[in-house]
């Protein structure tokens, strides 16, 4: 394969995941949270081809709207995801995020 091609498959990969995971996350900032959850759930599955920064904030940005919905069991699974990625990989998330995630697990840990 050449690296023209190499290119525009990658770019076609990034701004395919790009463009929904943005409106994921302007939909859950909005306090649109049905649809946030409607988005994040039609990307499942593509995350396993993401980098660890896209998925970390994939999987944060699922789990808080989970959360905001009410589902706590499920929103801590991909809370738990977030940081899984997080701590193999510092940085993956903006300072920003990282706080966001780390407020969000003790809230859904507390009795």
């Amino acid at each position: 394969m050449s690296l023209s091609v190499l290119l525009v498959t990658l770019m076609a990969t990034l701004s395919a995941c790009a463009g929904p995971l943005a409106r994921g996350e302007a939909e859950f900032k909005g306090g649109r949270y049905p649809e946030a959850k409607q988005t994040f759930a039609s990307l499942e599955g593509q995350e396993s081809r993401w980098n660890d920064a896209t998925r970390a904030e994939y999987a944060l940005y699922r789990g808080l709207t989970l959360g905001a919905l009410g589902d706590v069991a499920q929103a801590a699974v991909w809370l738990h995801k977030a940081k899984t990625i997080e701590d193999a990989h510092p940085g993956s998330l903006a300072p920003d995020d990282a706080r966001r995630m780390k407020v969000a697990i003790e809230a859904n840990e507390a009795p």
